[in-house]
């Protein structure tokens, strides 16, 4: 039997699970960046965050991270003690709403959870993490340029529209307004790049600032009267340009392993798969 910690503080779990993210960043990408921006940006208003570490006898064995309104996220979980960590989770969150992470683990934590609470299980997102290598800029009409907060106005319909398209099970604040979100990010110094063509916006690509020397493409989005020309492929080119450049040794992407199309591009571009991912949703009784 595994020892278990909640903890109330972020600051504090950080402090104790750091280690076990930063061992293999690659690999915890989502957790590293989710839990670098909320340490950066403290939200006192806003849901409980479920921080959860696991020891055998006195060593850390594993760590669970829940930021509402995302699903609780995987990849420190090992597999031997999912069952453990569902019994706590469930007892903090007993409605959770899903679970995302490498899908060993993430399928794992499911079976858990479907076993302690009869809850039905689907799949909302079947992922590919995939890491650039030697980058091949390809040979596209038009110029990339960083976007500024003026171009929220531009980005944030576009932001909408991708969400809907690619992200539609995520439950969304009704109130949240894409153009600030937006706005926000660029002063926050997440980089956003738009592909142009005679001076005419047409496909937009955003990275993470480096965190562990590590940055996350996402999302990348092209109207669909400007999609079939390579623009997709060039502004994410562009961005992974910017990434290297402001100190990022890993540039990474995830891609909807349903669009073989996305997943062509990519690889055409320098980007190699490194993992399988999934996000799988409960209904829970």
């Amino acid at each position: 039997m595994a020892d278990f910690v909640v903890h109330d503080d972020l600051p504090d779990f950080w402090a104790t699970a750091e280690a076990l993210f930063t061992v293999d960043p690659v690999r915890h990408t989502v957790a590293l960046t989710a839990l670098t921006r909320r340490l950066d940006h403290p939200e006192h208003d806003g849901p409980r965050e479920i921080l959860i570490t696991a020891y055998e006898d006195g060593e850390l064995r594993g760590a669970a991270v829940q930021l509402p309104p995302y699903p609780l996220l995987s990849t420190a979980i090992p597999v031997d003690l999912v069952d453990e960590f569902a019994a706590v989770v469930r007892r903090l969150v007993p409605n959770l709403g899903g679970v995302n992470g490498d899908r060993e683990s993430a399928e794992a934590f499911a079976g858990a959870w479907q076993r302690l609470t009869s809850s039905e299980v689907t799949e909302a997102m079947a992922l590919r993490l995939h890491r650039l290598g030697t980058l091949v800029v390809p040979a596209v009409p038009g110029s990339v340029r960083l976007a500024t907060p003026d171009d929220a106005e531009l980005l944030g319909p576009w932001y909408s529209a991708f969400m809907a398209e690619a992200m539609d099970h995520i439950t969304r604040d009704e109130d949240a307004d894409p153009v600030v979100e937006v706005r926000e990010q660029i002063v926050r110094g997440h980089a956003h790049a738009v592909w142009e063509v005679d001076g005419a916006p047409v496909s937009w690509a955003a990275a993470s600032p480096p965190v562990r020397a590590m940055s996350r493409i996402g999302p990348v989005y092209t109207p669909a009267e400007h999609r079939g020309h390579g623009y997709a492929a060039a502004v994410t080119a562009g961005i992974s340009t910017w990434a290297r450049s402001a100190g990022a040794d890993e540039v990474l992407l995830y891609t909807d392993l349903a669009n073989p199309t996305s997943n062509g591009v990519y690889q055409r571009i320098g980007f190699a798969p490194v993992l399988d991912a999934t996000e799988l949703t409960f209904d829970t009784p």
